[in-house]
């Protein structure tokens, strides 16, 4: 059975084009997507801390020379502040509400579109120096700011409150609008359908949304999450799914991050 309507939606998602790299991090390795090819790295295979070892591995796979290239943060939480009411000294204090610190690291800050929001996530600083040797061009922001950058958008000439459902692997992303207001953020674990259920229906009581008030969108629809899109379906009659004008380039078995494979920011 089909879930709902398969709505073509506008979205203003940049595709990777030529000569642009897109590199993302994640729990176990890193991915490199370009307009024609993935490439997945393990931690545990891939030299990266042996500056010429892992040059040679990206020159193999003509993964260097490009005229952009955007690095991606998805290995760590973020922690959305209010920029009304950031105070830089106090950053560590912001995190720490929502985020095990770890020392070693720096915490770094991104802005979103509209800079109403200070985004919070730690980096390795050492990786990033490695990046930069390698690609001179390079920028770096956590995911979270692409997701909200691309929803703000979207969202800001929609009426009534819209909730956007980003699924991944081991954790789905939820953010909630009304118009261009930002009414919630937060990214929750799962294992199965239980566990998506409890924490987007929570999402609905805290807001005390009635079935009636607001709509939720799907980001990209993915075979390996057709189970959760027929669980939410028997609590909302009608789920959207927000599509491009052509097929998502690549759903490969090692990107945890389906709807982030094709994009470029």
């Amino acid at each position: 059975m089909e879930i709902g309507p398969q709505y073509l939606m506008p979205f203003n998602k940049n595709i990777i084009k030529e000569k642009e790299l897109s590199i993302q991090i994640h729990m176990d390795g890193f991915s490199f997507c370009t307009q024609s090819s993935q490439f997945f790295f393990d931690y545990e295979s891939t030299p990266i801390n042996n500056d010429f070892a892992f040059k040679k591995i990206l020159e193999d796979n003509t993964l260097l020379n490009f005229d952009r290239v955007s690095c991606i943060y998805f290995k760590r939480p973020a922690t959305f502040v209010p920029t009304s009411l950031y105070d830089p000294s106090k950053k560590e204090n912001y995190l720490k509400q929502n985020v095990c610190l770890e020392t070693q690291l720096i915490i770094a800050e991104d802005n979103t579109i509209n800079k109403k929001i200070k985004i919070l996530h730690q980096v390795i600083i050492s990786e990033q120096e490695i990046f930069k040797k390698l690609y001179s061009n390079i920028t770096f922001s956590h995911y979270t700011k692409v997701l909200y950058n691309y929803l703000y958008r979207e969202a800001k000439s929609k009426s009534g409150i819209v909730m956007y459902l980003h699924l991944q692997d081991y954790f789905f992303d939820v953010m909630v609008f009304d118009a261009e207001q930002l009414l919630l953020y937060n990214s929750y674990p799962y294992r199965n359908e239980g566990d998506f259920l409890y924490f987007t229906l929570a999402v609905t009581e805290e807001l005390s949304l009635s079935q009636e008030q607001f709509s939720i969108v799907f980001l990209g629809k993915y075979k390996r999450y057709d189970r959760y899109y027929k669980a939410l379906e028997n609590y909302k009659r009608k789920l959207e799914f927000n599509y491009e004008d052509e097929e998502i380039a690549f759903e490969g078995k090692h990107q945890p991050v389906p709807f982030f494979v094709n994009i470029f920011d």
